[in-house]
């Protein structure tokens, strides 16, 4: 199979898989946010935010390091898998002593006994199966694909029937351990793999993990560092709130964007290895992902108050100007993903990481010294600062392997007035309730999409939307085939 096809192929069965989980997701939040309160939701962000912290400083780029190796034999999977379980195991032990220290300087203490038990995240992933390596490799996801419905499955049912029962956040809690648990299980019985041990290739790991997991450290505590600021400055229960509105805003960057990265990773370090350019492709990517991404800042700035009067509760009413603003943070996350992999497979390891250490110093020099303003001024001030480092970035793309600056700009601009233009069309409609919820919907959408088809005809002859259309077409005759 071609890599065009082998990447559509993967990229659809994630996101389809994606859909589905995030549809149970849904679900799961709803009933949540009307049987917990903002403070549970504050202490499960507290704790789930420093465990995945400790797990990011666990992987030390083994995933990658497998992904860009050129030449891949049994001891570099077993070195990677070793790695990762002593990592993961050290940094559980550390977690376990550290969680009063780090509870009380977020100003939760409340959180404690949360962060302690949320901490066997650690030592149940770090056995999963090595062969899963391979797999994200090889662009095969079938497995991978499998598993993780499965195991949305068994979180939601145990998390909602704990959370009618306990009404308290240890619902979530226990629903997160039950995921992990039924994932490395079943990655086993899937993904079978001789269970051994080694360190053998533990310095060229090393040599590209290093700089790896530096990059990765940063790029999280960058990612995370709105949760870090606001429980710190407005306490437990403002931090609920603004977590389950970052939540909902960030569904398309968690749930479509994060997990074809590492589809296009691949992708990207084949298109490498064969000595072909890689800025046209990246800008492909993002010319369909922002198609599917930009619309939701539209949607949620019309209709943000009425999705969560009818759908959470008006406990949460508070927070719901933060969704148009905090969905913005999807448009710089999906361009700056991409172009870092592209460095990434450019071999730009090192180079990327000192622009993390960069702009992550400036942030917190910014921020944490100088801000004292409300929640609403500091989202503000953030999207500011996230668009200015994406600009740097993208500037030396372009001249690092001739990325398409001028192309990008003319489609996320094509893409915002498609955008424009729906929002306004919506907003005509005046009304309240959940028939004004439909209607304005289904004239959002459609609106956006007549659009999107106009002007995709009019610049057809685009070098970038040539190449959109002409995959599209490719996947569309392969369906066919099929069937």
């Amino acid at each position: 199979m071609s890599l065009a096809k082998r990447v559509a192929s993967s990229t659809t069965l994630i996101l389809v898989v994606r859909l589905f989980q995030r549809g149970i997701g849904i679900i799961s939040l709803l009933i949540l946010a009307r049987l917990l309160t903002p403070q549970d939701f504050g202490v499960v962000a507290i704790a789930t935010m420093l465990v995945f912290l400790f797990d990011t400083l666990s992987e030390g780029g083994t995933q990658q390091y497998i992904i860009q190796k050129k030449s891949l034999d049994e001891l570099d999977v077993i070195t990677a898998w070793t790695i990762s379980i002593l990592s993961k195991l050290v940094l559980f032990v550390a977690l376990l002593f550290s969680a009063p220290v780090l509870a009380d300087f977020l100003n939760a203490p409340e959180a404690e006994a949360a962060i302690r038990v949320m901490a066997l995240v650690l030592p149940i992933s770090a056995f999963g199966s090595p062969k899963l390596f391979l797999h994200r490799r090889d662009l095969e996801y079938g497995i991978i694909s499998k598993i993780l419905l499965i195991e949305r499955v068994v979180s939601f049912t145990v998390t909602i029937a704990l959370a009618f029962h306990l009404l308290t956040y240890w619902a979530m809690i226990y629903g997160v351990l039950a995921a992990y648990t039924c994932k490395t299980l079943l990655s086993h019985y899937y993904a079978p793999y001789p269970i051994k041990f080694s360190l053998s290739r533990l310095k060229d790991q090393m040599s590209f993990s290093l700089w790896m997991l530096l990059r990765s450290i940063l790029g999280y505590i960058r990612a995370e560092f709105d949760i870090i600021f606001v429980s710190k400055l407005y306490g437990a229960d403002q931090l609920g709130g603004f977590s389950l509105m970052r939540n909902l805003s960030y569904l398309p960057s968690r749930e479509i964007i994060s997990p074809v990265s590492n589809v296009f990773l691949a992708s990207f370090s084949e298109i490498k290895r064969r000595g072909d350019q890689i800025g046209e492709h990246i800008v492909m990517v993002l010319t369909i992902l922002l198609f599917t991404i930009t619309p939701v800042i539209g949607y949620l700035h019309v209709f943000n108050q009425d999705l969560v009067s009818i759908f959470l509760g008006e406990q949460w009413l508070a927070f719901s100007h933060l969704l148009p603003l905090l969905s913005v943070f999807t448009i710089t996350f999906a361009i700056s993903t991409f172009v870092q992999q592209g460095l990434i497979a450019n071999g730009d390891v090192k180079l990327l990481s000192i622009y993390e250490m960069v702009t992550l110093s400036a942030l917190l020099s910014l921020f944490a010294f100088f801000f004292t303003g409300s929640i609403d001024e500091f989202v503000a001030y953030r999207i500011a600062f996230a668009f200015l480092t994406l600009g740097i970035l993208i500037i030396f793309c372009f001249y690092r392997f001739n990325l398409p600056i001028f192309s990008l700009l003319f489609i996320c601009s094509q893409l915002a007035f498609a955008c424009y233009i729906s929002v306004y069309l919506s907003e005509l409609k005046q009304g309240e309730g959940i028939s004004h919820l439909i209607i304005g919907s289904i004239i959002y959408f459609a609106s956006y999409l007549a659009i999107c088809l106009f002007l995709l005809f009019i610049f057809q002859k685009h070098r970038i939307l040539k190449e959109v259309i002409a995959l599209a077409g490719r996947v569309i005759n392969a369906k066919l085939k099929k069937s």
